[in-house]
């Protein structure tokens, strides 16, 4: 029975977590509604306003797969070129960091007054959109320390934490597993926050919390993967191409990984925020340099996803 309530703890916590942020995203898009597709067409002439409408919107939605699958389905239909799809993926990817940025800051005891606030606003003010958007950050906030809690009698069981040391012994294997778990999950933002939480109460060597919140970004092409599947060559290279940025940036800094956690260090002495510092500066920083490139990147796309010589109306 006890092992029942450990796992299922977790899985509750992971829950609330998702639903809240799928919540707020439903909120969003009913508040911007079919104005989102005149977005993306309008906000993406350029590379730059396209970095920084998937930056936007990202920040706002709080899921970069979501913006990923997006992406697959407008290109599939012709709406975007690959070139702008990309752009947004870029700019999604460093959105998304924002999460970890607020998950990193003692916000576990606004938890369960914001839900409060939230269905105070919808029920009694008569707000259901603001009331909607508060309630959902407060089951955000309390799925993820729910589960670190209820984690932690897990994580410090000696089989548990000899298997997890062991899984996490190199900036490799911390990698692989942030990438395998949010396949599992969905969510990179779940698993970083996750890794965050966990790092806080000192069950996770802020070095190991940092490889598995850059694993995640791997972890979450998964989606991007599945939405285009089946679809057209386009939306496939759509897909390839966001695999071949997140893998490309993550095997490039683990070369290097031990200067990286010392910048990261130099930035802040909080555990928590070092792994939200990573994150952010990871995709910060691979996404800038790729930016000048994307037509290039957008070509490779095309080729690895067996499309041959692309026209120019197609790359953008």
């Amino acid at each position: 029975m006890r092992i029942f309530f450990f796992v299922l703890n977790p899985i509750l916590g992971i829950a609330i977590f998702l639903a809240g942020l799928r919540l707020l995203s439903q909120t969003l898009e009913s508040v911007l509604g079919f104005r989102l597709h005149t977005l993306w067409t309008k906000l993406t002439a350029t590379r730059t306003k396209s970095f920084l409408a998937g930056l936007a919107i990202t920040a706002f939605i709080q899921s970069s797969s979501a913006v990923g699958a997006a992406m697959v389905v407008l290109t599939d239909t012709g709406v975007l070129t690959l070139t702008q799809a990309l752009g947004v993926l870029l700019g999604a990817n460093v959105g998304t960091t924002v999460t970890a940025q607020i998950i990193a800051l003692p916000l576990e005891k606004l938890a369960l007054p914001l839900c409060a606030a939230g269905l105070g606003v919808r029920w009694i003010m008569k707000r259901p959109r603001v009331g909607a958007a508060l309630f959902s950050l407060g089951a955000i906030f309390f799925g993820l320390s729910f589960t670190s809690a209820s984690l932690a009698p897990v994580v410090q069981a000696p089989t548990v934490y000899t298997a997890l040391a062991s899984f996490t012994h190199t900036p490799w294997q911390a990698v692989l597993s942030g990438a395998a778990l949010t396949v599992v999950v969905q969510s990179s933002s779940a698993v970083t926050g996750l890794v965050i939480g966990l790092t806080k109460q000192n069950l996770l060597q802020p070095w190991v919390a940092v490889g598995m919140a850059l694993g995640s970004n791997v972890g979450t092409v998964a989606t991007t993967l599945l939405a285009s599947y089946g679809r057209s060559r386009a939306s496939r290279a759509t897909a390839l191409a966001d695999l071949l940025f997140n893998l490309a940036g993550v095997l490039l800094v683990l070369p290097f990984f031990p200067r990286f956690y010392q910048a990261v260090e130099y930035l802040s002495s909080q555990p928590g925020r070092q792994v939200a510092h990573a994150h952010t500066l990871f995709n910060a920083v691979t996404a800038l340099a790729v930016l000048p490139f994307l037509p290039k990147l957008a070509r490779l796309a095309w080729w690895g996803a067996g499309i041959g010589a692309p026209t120019k109306n197609k790359l953008g």
